[in-house]
């Protein structure tokens, strides 16, 4: 009888040695980081050509990357991390996206997912949700992405931590790995230097009385998007009969009405409540409530955009008084 533990011991032993011997010929982490060879573009994001209105900077929920090409690459793996990249951390990292070869750029969109397995249910999600782009189904939290802005107010309420991936408004490190087929990924990864992060941003140095979308509120200042914006205001009169859309949750879109800066009635972001829901976007884009039209029935001055801020990114604008 203990001769055969004995035997059985040694099987198993002998086991796992091969499979060590055989992680070891085929590494999980990469060998080595090329650190700066990964670059993040800065300030407003991709956008689809329009030809009404041109080119659509800050229209999209994405960063754009740009890395050398590697020979004979069939496909990259593109992460994301709020901790630097490096050979011990890279499956730790969350996967943006994939990228079929050849290619030396793309744009990574940010967005949350929901795991089914920590998932229980509870539906705080839900509730915190500003855009109602989450519902509980079957004991399980599901993501509506055509509302979803990747806000990440469902991350911070998440008890189990089942929601992941990238939101607006955290600080993110990016890196690519090279893959030359599902079992053969390049030993070298690119990684950034820098952490940068997504915002909402009022493009307010665009501006002059001739450039206005014409969606002020009657009998207020006809300055464009200035006075009476359809991002602060839930109606277009002032008997508040007209619906137009819902303005900040939050309060954080101000107006400079005093004036504080060199733009009078000017709007700012107030980044200190701000939660990136995202809804001064759609509501200086797609006034009536409108998510997601059809871009020939887009309506609006299009002066709140999405943009890309370096880590540490302080607001240039005035202090809300």
């Amino acid at each position: 009888m203990k001769k055969h533990i004995f035997i059985l011991l040694a099987v198993v032993i002998l086991a796992s040695s091969a499979a060590c011997f055989k992680e070891a010929e085929n590494p999980v982490n990469p060998g080595s980081v090329s650190s700066g060879t990964l670059t993040v573009d800065e300030g407003f994001t991709a956008g689809a050509v329009d030809p009404v209105w041109g080119y659509m900077t800050g229209e999209f929920s994405a960063f754009t990357l740009r890395w050398t090409e590697v020979g004979d690459a069939q496909y990259y793996e593109i992460r994301a991390s709020e901790s630097p990249i490096t050979t011990e951390n890279w499956y730790e990292a969350s996967i943006m996206t994939t990228v079929q070869a050849p290619a030396d750029t793309a744009d990574v969109f940010v967005q949350v997912e929901i795991q089914e397995e920590p998932c229980i249910g509870c539906g705080l999600c839900d509730q915190v949700c500003p855009m109602d782009a989450i519902t509980v189904q079957d004991g399980i939290a599901v993501i509506d992405y055509e509302l979803c802005t990747a806000c990440g107010q469902c991350m911070d309420v998440c008890p189990v931590n089942a929601v992941t991936g990238t939101r607006y408004a955290k600080d993110y490190y990016f890196g690519i790995r090279a893959f030359f087929g599902d079992e053969s990924p390049a030993t070298d990864i690119a990684v950034s230097e820098n952490a940068w992060r997504l915002i909402y941003y009022n493009n307010y140095y665009t501006f002059s009385p001739t450039n206005s979308c014409g969606l002020c509120i009657q009998e207020e200042d006809s300055l464009g998007c200035y006075g009476g914006c359809y991002v602060i205001n839930d109606y277009t009169d002032q008997a508040r009969e007209t619906f137009c859309g819902y303005g900040c949750p939050v309060d954080a879109v101000w107006q400079d009405t005093l004036p504080i800066g060199t733009i009078p009635n000017m709007i700012y972001i107030d980044y200190d409540k701000c939660i990136s829901c995202g809804q001064c976007l759609f509501e200086c884009w797609n006034y009536h409530n409108m998510i997601n039209p059809d871009p020939a029935s887009y309506v609006g001055m299009r002066s709140m955009k999405r943009r890309v801020v370096p880590a540490g990114w302080v607001s240039d604008q005035p202090e809300r008084p």
